[in-house]
């Protein structure tokens, strides 16, 4: 498996991603870096203005931190109110400006040329894919990873709705069987939140948590979450 990185973060051992939008006290940010969170997601989506002079200049209150951006749209429960045009042009005005983004797979209009922006300006591409309610197939999902795979994306995330033990079954055998390119899984819902932490010993790279309020179902806080992936996976 090629190595992937985010700035300086090393994707080999699991890593913590902490969520935030333009409310987050910064200094509260930097302390949960320093306890061991890795990578900071700013969900643009949920900014309270996404015009793209606001958010460059926002942006700059996380220089110096591992950055990854998404702008979220709303067929898988982000809050972008604008066009698909709209978005690659916010997406390729924020590139100087982050390490990495995330384009979700089934944004086909403008998900190509996303990744070829950002692979231009030398970021890391996560192309990910969100289901709220339900997990699809094993089938499904692995289809879904290719198509990404395909479109040129470094990692592959996929988090969807865990209703049963069967349902985190199937997610599990996705993330084992997932050894030809970085994956993140995530457990969604009631038998999800076990998935946030054992999943990175079955080769799911990334974990996220969140400052202030939840960003989707299941997550535990950043405390907790810093605090198990240090008892469980103590090299990382």
């Amino acid at each position: 498996m090629p190595e992937v990185t985010i700035a300086n973060i090393d994707l080999s051992t699991p890593r913590v991603v902490v969520a935030v939008d333009d409310t987050v006290d910064i200094r509260a940010l930097q302390q949960a870096l320093q306890a061991g969170a890795d990578i900071v997601e700013v969900r643009i989506d949920k900014f309270s203005d996404t015009t793209t002079e606001v958010v460059c200049e926002k942006l700059q209150a996380f220089q110096g931190m591992p950055v990854l951006a998404t702008i979220r749209y709303a067929t898988e429960e982000g809050e972008w109110q604008g066009n698909e045009a709209e978005r690659l042009a916010l997406f390729q005005a924020i590139l100087p400006h982050v390490d990495a983004i995330d384009i979700e797979i089934n944004a086909t209009e403008i998900r190509d040329a996303v990744i070829a922006a950002a692979k231009t300006a030398g970021k890391t591409v996560i192309a990910s894919f969100h289901n709220f309610k339900a997990t699809p197939s094993l089938e499904d999902l692995q289809a879904t990873a290719q198509a990404g795979r395909d479109a040129g994306a470094d990692i592959i995330k996929v988090a969807v709705f865990c209703d049963t033990p069967s349902d985190l079954h199937t997610l599990a055998q996705f993330t084992l069987d997932a050894n030809d390119a970085p994956v993140v899984s995530i457990g969604m819902g009631p038998a999800g939140a076990v998935s946030r932490i054992f999943f990175p010993a079955l080769g799911s790279c990334l974990t996220y948590t969140f400052l202030g309020v939840p960003t989707a179902p299941g997550q535990l806080n950043c405390d907790e979450t810093i605090g198990y992936l240090n008892t469980f996976y103590p090299k990382r």
